[in-house]
């Protein structure tokens, strides 16, 4: 497609629709949400191990649901499992907050459980999204659509993030409390789980994604493609998992090692997923001029370079440096892995293989949010930053390996 007229009036009803559901519902899940859910379940007494076992939980659950959510949109329609799993969503969203008003025997396993439900919801959401898009769009379009449906999550997520790091002190100066309590973030949480269900509403109006991928799930069926999946999957694994040392602990570190009060955490975290907008602008150019093989391998790169400095340099400075980075290029390598894993199987395949690279997400991220908590008790968050530039860097080299076996006319998909 032509990279430098990318608009949103080049799309169908649809897609556009789903590029906006998108950008909405970053707003609460990967804005408000994901920023505050942590820092909530640290005021409310728990230690960093318990700060892993949630994100691990959540992590999990998304991996253990994701081929489920990829066989029941092939089988029910992706539209219809989208709007279910986004109302499961919004209850997860709804529940963490209720944490302080169960019974006391209730409140240490509450938020593991209020997790699992949150990321069933997402998982079924989420990994419908990909093929629902794929069946809206065309050939010329497709990444267009992908990296403006990466561009407006980015801008959702800029401003659920600077707008959910200014809630807690807002509720905390119309309580009364210090940001020490869990008060202020729980009314703050409640806010996101409210813009979660409003951010719904245009997905009530798509009215035919799921029937086109019906149409084309009509055709033919080939065997499943077991190798490129796997191959995808254990990509995935790698630079998912360096990916997700930043994002499941670099607000932990923020809070905790480097004492940064919540408005600046959303602050340097805001300003990454600001740059992080245009930035995933980029992937239709870099497609169009080099592949988008190549642009993962370059981002896969790019990733382990940006912990470098979260790992070596305890500074706040450091800090937005490398989340800015590592934002920023995951914006990019988002819709550059959709399309490349969307155009590497047959139509009828489409939602079992995101579901089985879904799947490899959420063990990834999960693996390191459960052993990632442990690995910061015992040796420090440097350690687990270095780990995740390992990841990505043998990532990055699986990828160029990739390409030169499914050769050059798969490298220019």
């Amino acid at each position: 497609m032509n990279s430098e007229s990318l608009s949103a009036s080049q799309f169908n009803r649809d897609a556009r629709l789903l590029i906006v559901v998108s950008g909405l519902s970053a707003v609460s899940f990967f804005g408000i949400q994901m920023l505050l859910r942590v820092l909530y379940v640290l005021r409310l007494g728990h230690g960093i191990e318990y700060v892993g076992l949630f994100s691990a939980t959540g992590a999990l659950t998304y991996m253990g649901m994701s081929l489920p959510s990829g066989v029941l949109g092939g089988r029910c329609g992706v539209w219809r499992v989208m709007l279910l799993g986004g109302i499961v969503t919004v209850t997860g969203m709804a529940l963490l907050p209720l944490t302080e008003f169960v019974p006391p025997w209730a409140q240490s396993w509450w938020p593991i459980a209020s997790q699992m439900v949150l990321t069933s919801g997402w998982a079924m959401f989420n990994v419908n999204l990909v093929p629902a898009l794929m069946a809206a769009t065309t050939a010329e379009n497709r990444n267009g659509a992908y990296a403006l449906t990466s561009a407006l999550r980015g801008l959702g997520t800029f401003v659920g993030t600077v707008f959910g790091g200014m809630l807690p002190g807002l509720f905390a100066d119309l309580l009364g409390q210090t940001l020490d309590l869990p008060g202020p973030y729980r009314l703050a949480l409640w806010v996101g789980a409210v813009l979660g269900l409003i951010a719904l509403i245009p997905l009530g109006l798509v009215r035919s994604s799921g029937q086109v991928v019906d149409r084309e799930q009509e055709r033919a069926r080939g065997p499943f493609p077991l190798q490129p999946v796997a191959l995808m999957v254990a990509y995935v694994c790698l630079v998912n998992g360096g990916w997700a040392t930043n994002q499941a602990f670099c607000n932990a570190y923020m809070d905790t090692d480097l004492s940064l009060p919540t408005s600046s955490i959303g602050l340097i975290t805001g300003v990454g997923q600001f740059v992080a907008i245009p930035a995933s602008l980029l992937t239709p150019r870099l497609a169009a001029r080099r592949s988008n093989g190549w642009t993962l391998v370059v981002t896969s790169l790019g990733i382990a370079l940006s912990l470098l400095p979260l790992a070596l340099i305890p500074h706040w400075a450091a800090v937005g440096l490398g989340r800015l980075g590592a934002l920023s290029l995951s914006a990019i390598w988002i819709p550059a892995l959709q399309v490349f894993q969307m155009e590497l199987v047959a139509d009828q395949w489409r939602s079992l293989a995101y579901g089985a690279v879904a799947m490899a997400m959420g063990l990834s991220y999960g693996s390191i949010s459960l052993a990632g908590g442990y690995i910061v008790a015992a040796t420090g968050y440097r350690s687990l930053f270095l780990l995740g530039a390992g990841l990505s860097l043998a990532g990055a080299v699986l990828m160029w390996g990739i390409l030169k076996r499914l050769g050059t006319a798969l490298a220019e998909t």
